[in-house]
């Protein structure tokens, strides 16, 4: 079944990017553009989209909390990054976009949301947000923290506070004890192994 979106996205040559990534996905069958964010809660409420693109400096930490009280319903959120973001505004996405992510790679985010969203509040990892369980991939593939912190858009202090609360939630503090972590509960597949 495809799924609905809406991009919301002041570039007019990112947005349009998006869109035809989104498009060659076959994921969704509903694609919806904003320029701007002025009316993006009253798109939300009339159209009720399954994903939510949105370029984070765009809106306020608050969007959730908004967004559900405004609207009675909630996306999925995805960020369309291209810039270091405020932490705390970060954690509310679901999943980043970078814009020097490849095709491949943003299509493959692009099924993991859609199949998040179907399965609903099911995730086998639901200890972590997706900020950390994004920080715990890429530690397990051999990263560090400064690599991290480059891929993420997010700084090498917040990448160290990130890890500080994955080893404490899962009570894991080896590299490898993580990456089994990682496997077991689908976070990652071997084949993603560097």
């Amino acid at each position: 079944m495809a799924a609905s979106v809406i991009i919301v996205e002041n570039s007019e040559i990112i947005r349009k990017g998006m869109v035809d990534i989104l498009q060659g996905s076959g994921l969704f069958d509903r694609i919806r553009e904003l320029s701007c964010a002025a009316n993006m809660m009253e798109m939300v409420s009339r159209y009720q989209p399954d994903v939510l693109f949105i370029n984070p400096s765009m809106i306020d930490g608050q969007y959730r909390t908004q967004l559900v009280n405004g609207t009675g319903h909630t996306p999925k959120l995805a960020a369309i990054i291209y810039s270091f973001h405020d932490e705390a505004l970060m954690d509310a996405f679901d999943e980043v976009f970078p814009i020097n992510d490849s095709r491949p790679r943003i299509i493959k985010k692009l099924n993991a949301l859609v199949k998040k969203e179907t399965r609903g509040k099911t995730n086998p990892d639901n200890r972590l947000t997706p900020r950390e369980i994004a920080v715990l991939k890429l530690l397990v593939k051999g990263h560090s923290n400064k690599e991290v912190s480059g891929k993420l858009f997010i700084s090498t202090h917040t990448v160290i506070s990130h890890r500080k609360n994955i080893i404490r939630k899962l009570n894991i503090k080896s590299i490898a004890g993580l990456t089994v972590y990682a496997i077991l509960n689908g976070i990652l597949g071997i084949d993603e192994l560097e």
